[in-house]
């Protein structure tokens, strides 16, 4: 039976039994000691985890419901306590509370998350790649054969199966067979892979089925491999296994080496539980997602080339608050998706590591909340670039998005910092209502890279050769199995700018999906006023004219804080379907060139008390700010491409310039030198001293050019534009 055939049991599978997964760890040691587990004498075979472990599971599961009893009757409802004043037991009590709360809805779920109450650290044994290779377990694969050398294991007609706790090496080469893990409930399990090749023609390569937890550790200098058929013979009454590396319980991967996975029937490597990888390089085709883990998937470091025909990297779990994250905080990334490129159901948080990728959806998508913290990332999207529903968190890190639908989208968009540039075929940010219902997760997928390329396999490490066209190397595989290059090329290694290798080029900004495009301006009465005119209703006109006020919802904002914010848009530049707040930083806008777009498009307020603001664009659908703190101003001017855009005080120093990429008719400017009615000259192309790439610097000088004058105000007033047309609604 194959995945298309059991699309609807994966949904009722992952939203229904599968939440029993987290019993996986519920008896299991703290992972945060020193965890080595002793292996058990003689082992035992034991069931499923999933299914229910005997009256010891039992035992421990009812002692652990009534000792949160008391917890949750002091709490109420919340599933995750914020009380700053709680100690660190009531605070990891709270946590547990949250796995235990039955949620009717993913609202519920989303009305009680808190990314503080996240598991976002990783254990010693996690970090800890060594073994003691004087005592393991050696497992040698030949051909259609196996042996075993000492306990805990044994050979068998499908492959090897292993009962107990404790270390295994394995090496050599199965052509068809299987590395089975069924240990007891509370057991570790380290398979160390020292140049170890497994293909398994009808399931999983390494199938976990039952152990506290899996490390799969690469043995440094080693490159090993794992591959599947099209087609699985599947558990009874299940739809499982169903990746190439498939564990039901938390999987670690670490370790120096390489491993090459290529999946021909659904993902690649996959954890029921939590998947955490550490280190090591790994090369990854796969006809859906290439790494997956239901509860979480967290990545310390390593090299990853991925190409995947679904989501590139995965985690779904929409019943408990504290799960369904990925969570990134090192290594290099080269992704190809067919869909998007990180997919979180409640958090995606990019804490550091480079990321190259592409997608033909978003490149980064979070059912709930984002948080950009400190990672270098290069992306283009058929769809977003980055979309939350609820919030989304600009605090660091560099942002190089080129091409894509929308760049930044979510319910609440903050930006604190980072160094952000922006290439959008309609927003550049958008804030835009949240959509909370529930979605099984069906895994839908086309099963195709960007622009229709198909997986191929994945280029070897350690001096294999890339694979060939319409199954490219994933972005990022180079033929060493190093880590791609910032530069991208035409050779198997990173996208770049101009998007990915045949098979999986990323979208430009023509390539605009259906409903992605800015509506044109409405016909009839509301269709744009005379300038000059005063009526709110009103749209369009001069930018002197002002326009009309949508449907504001206040829970919608930008708030811009902090960063340096460059954006190149088709449609709106910065679009609010509520309200704009700028407070800091440094914001340079080209905007559209049609009249049915603006460079700023709020439904609200727009307010400034600090940051450097320049914004060019069309007059059509024009706004200004509607007040605040800091001055502003706006006016008609025009541009061409290339042409630097400057604003000079009394003295003739520069307080603020960029240059426009595209033609312009109008420009909106602020600057912590403005003051209140203070005179100002606007420079059309002339030449800056000293400026950045993007034409940028607030101290420098000007020379020739076309001037205007213009005057500042903390307050909007006729001739200011401080309303526009009502905002488009959200691309998604």
């Amino acid at each position: 039976m194959g995945w298309f055939a059991n699309r609807r049991a994966r949904a009722a599978r992952e939203t229904g039994v599968e939440a029993s997964g987290a019993f996986c760890r519920a008896v299991g040691q703290d992972e945060h000691g020193p965890d080595v587990a002793a292996p058990a004498p003689g082992g035992s075979s034991a069931p499923q985890c999933n299914d229910v472990r005997g009256l010891t599971r039992l035992a421990c599961g009812a002692i652990t419901l009534l000792a949160l009893s008391g917890v949750l009757a002091m709490e109420g409802c919340a599933a995750v306590s914020t009380d700053a004043e709680n100690s660190a037991a009531s605070e990891q009590a709270a946590a547990a509370s949250a796995s235990d709360v039955e949620y009717a809805s993913f609202e519920e779920v989303a009305a009680a998350f808190d990314e503080s109450a996240l598991d976002l650290d990783y254990s010693k044994r996690d970090l800890d790649a060594s073994y003691d290779a004087s005592s393991p377990t050696v497992i040698t694969l030949s051909g259609d054969s196996t042996s075993v050398a000492g306990a805990g294991a044994q050979a068998s007609a499908a492959g090897v199966v292993i009962s107990s706790a404790g270390t295994y090496i394995v090496s050599g080469e199965l052509t068809d067979g299987q590395l089975l893990v069924d240990a007891g409930d509370d057991d570790k399990v380290q398979l160390v892979l020292a140049g170890a090749t497994i293909h398994n023609e009808d399931g999983p390569a390494i199938y976990v089925r039952n152990v506290d937890k899996c490390f799969v550790t690469l043995d440094a200098g080693t490159e090993n491999g794992l591959s599947d058929g099209s087609s699985y013979t599947l558990e009874d009454d299940s739809d499982e296994p169903y990746a190439t590396l498939f564990s039901r319980c938390d999987l670690t991967l670490n370790g120096d080496g390489t491993l090459n996975v290529i999946s021909a029937y659904r993902h690649a490597v996959c954890s029921k539980d939590d998947l955490v990888v550490v280190s090591g390089t790994y090369n990854i085709s796969a006809v859906e997602d290439g790494l997956r883990g239901r509860d979480s998937v967290k990545v310390r470091d390593g090299v990853f080339a991925i190409q995947a025909g679904g989501d590139g990297i995965k985690s779904n779990k929409d019943d408990d608050p504290t799960k369904g994250f990925v969570s990134i905080d090192g290594g290099t990334f080269g992704i190809q998706a067919g869909d998007d490129v990180v997919q979180g159901k409640t958090l995606v948080r990019l804490a550091g590591g480079s990321l190259t990728v592409a997608a033909n959806d978003d490149a980064f998508h979070s059912d709930l909340e984002m948080h950009l913290l400190g990672a270098s990332m290069e992306a283009g999207a058929g769809d977003d670039a980055f979309h939350a529903e609820t919030k989304l968190t600009v605090d660091g890190g560099t942002v190089n998005v080129t091409s894509c639908n929308e760049g930044y989208e979510a319910e609440k968009v903050y930006v604190n910092g980072g160094d952000m540039h922006i290439v959008a075929s309609d927003d550049g940010v958008n804030a835009s209502a949240a959509d909370l219902s529930d979605d099984a997760d069906a895994d839908n997928v086309s099963s195709t890279l960007p622009n229709g390329g198909t997986p191929g396999a994945p280029g070897k490490g350690g001096g294999g050769a890339t694979p060939d066209a319409g199954g490219q190397a994933p972005a990022g595989a180079q033929q060493s199995g190093q880590a791609p290059d910032a530069a991208a090329q035409q050779d198997g290694r990173a996208p770049g700018a101009a998007g990915v290798q045949q098979g999986g080029q990323a979208p430009d900004a023509a390539g605009a999906q259906q409903g992605g495009s800015a509506p044109e301006p409405p016909a009839g009465d509301n269709a744009g006023g005379a300038g000059g005119a005063t009526d709110p209703r009103q749209q369009g006109g001069d930018p002197a004219a002002g326009g009309g006020v949508g449907q504001a919802d206040s829970s919608r904002l930008i708030q811009i804080n902090g960063g340096y914010l460059v954006v190149d848009s088709v449609g709106d530049a910065i679009d609010s379907n509520g309200n704009v707040e700028v407070t800091g930083g440094v914001l340079l806008v080209s905007g559209p060139t049609s009249d049915g777009d603006g460079a700023f498009d709020y439904d609200g307020s727009a307010t400034i008390s600090g940051g450097t603001v320049l914004m060019v664009g069309s007059t059509g659908m024009a706004q200004s700010f509607t007040g605040g703190t800091q001055g502003f101003a706006m006016t008609s001017a025009s541009g061409e491409v290339g042409q630097s855009v400057c604003v000079v005080d009394g003295s003739g120093n520069v307080v603020a310039s960029f240059t426009a990429t595209k033609r312009f008719d109008m420009v909106l400017a602020s600057s912590p030198a403005f003051t209140e009615g203070g005179e100002y000259t606007l420079v059309i192309g002339g030449e800056v001293a000293n400026a950045n790439s993007d034409g940028y610097t607030d101290s420098s000088t000007v020379s020739g050019g076309s001037e205007t004058a213009i005057t500042a105000s903390c307050t909007a007033s006729a001739g200011m534009g401080s309303a526009g047309g009502p905002g488009a609604a959200g691309g998604k």
